[in-house]
């Protein structure tokens, strides 16, 4: 019979707990909110959720904001980092992962929900498009001694590539009183958003509108700049853009306008554009959200405009929300000397998000 020395069995002994130590460590653990651990591999992150491979149940989608932690053992491609990521766990609702080569590897660490794009990095070329939007529906109908119908259609959809994002938005609102022709304004826009690091992205949006409310046939934008997302988590975000906005209108004629010989039916202005989007989680799901939106001539002082949006949506499930929203907009130099130079409106409607 062969005699094992202690060296013998200590050397086994040691290789055991280095094998053993080496397969725990290069296992990939996701960690949930509640505690729950699961070993699996990381499928792909999007805007709101997470897909985990799980070693015991499959693949999972997995709500960002129920992730306490979770780490990988292959390289990720993650939005706006151009080199291959290693995800080393959380802290709080900040990622930490290292990216580079092996002789070039830099630290970050990044609020998750600020991210909107992680993929194994072989797959992340060949990875299917993510596509989010939403569309609600407000409106008002009376009948008796005043006939009034109010219509206003919002929606926005995205689709994600990579570090391109592809977004485009419809506002349409049709008003009519006492059988009257309608009153129509719209706005359609598309916008590209191309993410150069984890928080910095440039953005090009062009749109068309009409709005009628103050004589303006035919509208044309073009705006251009830069974004910068201070913070996003499950409970609150925060995003700053600047850049220049140019704006063509046509404008249909008032019978003041007709006696003045100098009158110009064209306007075109070039703008400084400011801009932020602010959310906040409340009690039961609700989301207080604020957006504003400043322009300033650069070819005139007096010839500036604020806007603001104020809302509250409520989750009602299955995909479907109600919306309270008040907006604000005061034009310092209307286009229009009938016009008037502050506007507001409130709205309640329903929608459904996908």
């Amino acid at each position: 019979m062969k005699r094992f020395s202690v060296k013998s069995c200590a050397a086994m002994l040691l290789a055991g707990v280095t094998f053993t130590l080496s397969g725990a460590l290069s296992a990939a653990q996701l960690v949930l909110t509640n505690g729950d651990k699961l070993q699996g591999t990381l499928v792909s992150v999007d805007g709101t959720s997470l897909v985990w491979k799980s070693d015991s149940f499959g693949e999972l989608t997995i709500k960002k904001e129920k992730v306490a932690s979770f780490s990988t053992v292959k390289k990720v491609k993650i939005q706006g980092v151009r080199q291959p990521c290693l995800i080393d766990g959380m802290d709080g609702y900040h990622l930490n992962y290292r990216c580079g080569e092996d002789d070039r590897i830099e630290a970050h660490s990044k609020q998750l929900m600020a991210l909107d794009s992680i993929v194994p990095y072989v797959e992340f070329q060949d990875n299917g498009p993510q596509i989010a939007g939403k569309l609600s529906l407000k409106g008002a109908f009376e009948r008796g001694n005043t006939i009034q119908d109010d219509v206003d259609v919002d929606g926005r959809t995205s689709y994600r590539d990579g570090d391109w994002r592809h977004v485009g938005t419809l506002d349409y609102d049709s008003e009519s009183t006492n059988d009257d022709p309608a009153i129509e304004d719209y706005d359609v826009n598309y916008r590209l958003d191309w993410f150069v690091s984890e928080q910095w992205f440039y953005y090009n949006e062009v749109g068309v509108g009409q709005e009628e409310a103050v004589n303006v046939d035919e509208r044309y934008t073009y705006s251009t700049g830069a974004g910068v997302q201070l913070w996003e988590d499950p409970n609150s975000a925060l995003s700053f853009e600047n850049g220049l906005l140019y704006k063509k209108e046509l404008l249909d004629p008032t019978p003041l306008d007709l006696t003045d010989p100098h009158w110009d039916s064209r306007t075109e202005v070039w703008y400084n554009r400011f801009a932020t989007n602010f959310r906040y989680r409340l009690p039961f799901s609700a989301v207080f959200f604020h957006t504003n939106e400043v322009l300033y001539s650069l070819r005139d002082s007096q010839d500036w405009e604020f806007s603001a949006d104020f809302g509250l949506s409520v989750p009602l499930g299955l995909g479907l929300f109600s919306e309270y929203k008040f907006e604000y907009d005061y034009d310092h130099l209307p286009s229009s000397p009938d016009a008037e130079k502050e506007d507001t409106k409130f709205t309640f409607g329903l929608g459904y998000e996908w």
